[in-house]
């Protein structure tokens, strides 16, 4: 029988149990397991089904724990052997010797790569590790999880076959709760020595590690590459090369072969499977071909990887060689992770489709296969890819090795400053920043010396179209008697033909035509339409305003019952100058939606008019010939049209009269000002009384006036405060 699940927890952990131990309760139990099959095979065919299959759970329980035991004999074997060797390690520290003592001659790059392989393997079992004890925690929580869900079952087993002793199922039920809480108890117990055995093994990296590194470090820095080695190397290499020569050529016999059957299935356009494996064979023919080849090459190239090496370890590269190389290695690396990852990919899927094919011959008769001589024919095709697929994949390996050995030799100094390789290195960079594609049009590239070159176009484009503009504004259009405002007009559109012949250039350079833009004629109509609609209106009505021009530069026009003068058209505004001297813009299509006064349009000649009212009696006629003299006499005034009076009306305080003259329209203000001073003077001098607001008040006398004297009202009106002091 076995020992009780109370009795089994008073034992000690698996960590500290002995061979001898689990041997002896291993030996019990397969005693146990053998009574339980002889009583599984002697039950009588009238014997309940509960019977027959408590004693088949009850086997399969006990062969588990068996397995668990023998689980148990494997860790602890790996345990006593962690053992030793940690031991050997502790004595090795203890009695560490110099490195030239441990290490043999010759001391040359087989050796060093030797040690390269040590370090990278404790370093990736630090990795590895990590993860098998992060999981070998997880499953031990989850060992001692099952066993306290199996020992609360067990007990409530208990529980019932307590209450009712002759219950014979409830025995059964026990002795199966049992032997689950008891095969939970040994699996922690195995997961517990399982996980201690990841720790010491976890423990054992950072001394081994510290025993290779002195040698590593020492063996690098005195490297003897010697002619034995050299040869040795270039026999080894010569051997690869006469073997990938005899399987290239053996490849190209067979893809040519492989080839023409196909091709001559294809021109019999036979149907079925034969044509279907005949084109896969050509397919895998090529592809087989296809990575000799790669690995012909890859023997020169691991034989120049291992030159840079012995270059670099030895100090015959120089730096700039060196800082070469490792671009050139860094590059190569990402294009072999790259490789490789391909690579496995797709003979992973040819090496299940070949196990599948192998699979189906060995179930095919010897009738079957002659019938279907292209199916052993495709296995054997996709068995030789598999094997070159295999010898690839250790290639790349191998090469991805030499390069990350090369990478790490190459560190501390390819990444050091030169001032004497300073400046190629800035020349490079400078000629691959100038080239860089930024992005493509039409297949196009446009690099950054475009994007430059472009930026300088418009540039410089704009100043010498707005300088020439200004050149014909300026010396040209007047000589042609044009007016200033229509100098300035053509002016404006004589830089906006220059520069947009400056921007079609641009054009050019991105490799952009205007037909490229119909596509997004329609979105660009309906965004301008809407996102756009008063700043192309505003330009537009300023070409309008330049064609037509209704309004010139320098103009007086009368905005708003405002006077202003007009210094600027531009593309979207228009600036004008009050008289206060202020700047005020207006937007161009203000100018055409309103109704705007334009004062020097066809010329700056205006009308002046000055009206005059004077009292009632005065001589009209005087009164006239005093004003056509003062018209006359002042030199603002032109003599045509020749200025004249109006006798305007009868006023109601004044006779009133307009003097009317035509003067400049610079001078307006200042001729009307000097006009009403000499007519003030002259009208003085020849008793002429000009007219001012008066009103006659008539009394009505025929009854006497009735005047009364009334006190004030004190409620009403409030006493005035008394006087300070």
């Amino acid at each position: 029988m076995l020992p009780s699940p109370a009795k089994a927890a008073e034992e000690p952990p698996a960590a500290t149990l002995t061979v001898e131990d689990i041997s002896t309760q291993r030996t019990a139990l397969r005693k146990e397991i053998e009574t339980t099959r002889t009583a599984l095979s002697q039950q009588p065919e009238s014997a309940s089904d509960d019977t027959s299959v408590r004693l088949s759970l009850e086997l399969t329980l006990l062969e588990r724990l068996d397995r668990i035991y023998a689980e148990q004999l494997r860790t602890l074997q790996h345990a006593a052997d962690l053992a030793k060797e940690s031991a050997e390690i502790q004595t090795r520290t203890q009695s560490r010797r110099p490195p030239e003592t441990t290490l043999k001659p010759p001391y040359g790059l087989e050796q060093l790569d030797h040690l390269y392989g040590d370090l990278a393997y404790l370093r990736q079992a630090r990795d590895w590790l990590k993860t098998d004890v992060a999981n070998a925690t997880e499953a031990l929580r989850e060992a001692r999880d099952t066993l306290t869900a199996k020992d609360r079952a067990r007990r409530a087993t208990r529980e019932q076959l307590d209450r009712d002793k002759n219950d014979g199922k409830a025995q059964g039920a026990l002795r199966l709760s049992e032997l689950e809480s008891r095969v939970a108890q040994e699996t922690g117990q195995l997961r517990e020595a399982a996980l201690h055995t990841l720790k010491t093994q976890q423990g054992l990296l950072a001394p081994k590690e510290a025993l290779v590194e002195p040698e590593f470090a020492w063996l690098r820095a005195h490297l003897e590459f010697t002619e034995a080695e050299l040869a040795a190397e270039h026999t080894r290499r010569e051997q690869r090369l006469a073997l990938l020569k005899t399987a290239l050529t053996e490849a190209k016999t067979m893809e040519a072969k492989v080839a023409r059957a196909a091709a001559e299935a294809e021109r019999r356009a036979e149907p079925g499977e034969a044509l279907e494996f005949q084109r896969a064979d050509r397919d895998v023919a090529t592809r087989r071909l296809g990575v000799l080849t790669a690995q012909f090459e890859r023997v020169a190239e691991l034989a120049t990887i291992t030159e840079q090496r012995r270059a670099v370890l030895a100090g015959r590269a120089a730096g700039s060689d060196q800082r070469d190389w490792a671009a050139a290695n860094r590059t190569a690396l990402d294009a072999l992770e790259k490789e490789r990852t391909q690579d496995a990919r797709e003979f992973v899927i040819s090496r299940r489709e070949w196990q599948e094919l192998t699979t189906r011959l060995g179930k095919m008769s010897a009738t079957e296969k002659r019938a279907a001589p292209w199916v052993e024919e495709h296995a054997r095709q996709l068995g030789l890819w598999v094997e070159a697929g295999n010898a690839e994949l250790g290639d790349v390996d191998a090469l991805r090795t030499a390069r990350l050995r090369l990478k790490d030799e190459l560190g501390p100094v390819a990444g050091a400053f030169s001032p004497r390789d300073a400046w190629p290195r800035v020349q490079a960079a400078a000629l691959a920043a100038w080239s860089y594609e930024v992005f493509s049009v039409q297949d196009q590239p446009v690099r950054v010396r475009t994007i430059l070159a472009v930026m300088l176009l418009l540039a410089l484009g704009h100043a010498l179209a707005k300088r020439t503009s200004r050149t014909l504004g300026r010396r040209v259009f007047p000589r042609f008697g044009w007016t200033r405002g229509r100098s300035a007009a053509w002016q404006t559109l004589c830089f906006y033909a220059l520069f947009l012949i400056v921007l079609l250039a641009a054009f050019n350079l991105f490799h952009l035509s205007l037909t490229q833009f119909s596509v997004v004629s329609g979105a660009l109509a309906v965004a301008i339409g809407f996102g756009s609609q008063k700043l192309i209106g505003n330009f537009i009505s300023g070409l309008i305003l330049l064609i037509e021009r209704p309004i010139n530069e320098g103009d007086v026009i009368e905005l708003d019952g405002q006077q202003v003068t007009v210094e600027r058209l531009g593309p979207r505004s228009t600036i004008v100058r009050s008289a206060a001297n202020t700047q005020v813009i207006v937007p161009n299509s203000l100018l055409l939606d309103r109704s705007v006064t334009n004062w020097t349009l066809s010329d700056d000649i205006v009308r002046l008019t000055i009206r005059v009212g004077v009292a009632y009696g005065s001589p009209t006629r005087d009164v006239d010939r005093v004003l056509t003299e003062v018209l006359g006499g002042h030199p603002d005034v032109r003599r045509e049209p020749a200025p004249r009076v109006q006798f305007h009306d009868f006023g109601a305080n004044a006779l009133q009269f307009d003097a009317v003259g035509w003067c400049c329209v610079a001078v307006r203000g200042e001729t009307e000002s000097e006009l009403r001073h000499r007519i003030a003077e002259a009208f003085a001098k020849a008793g002429i009384v000009l007219a001012f607001p008066q009103r006659d008040l008539h009394l009505n006398t025929v009854r006497p006036l009735q005047v009364e004297f009334a006190e004030p009202d004190r409620e009403a009106a409030p006493e005035p405060p008394p006087p300070k002091a």
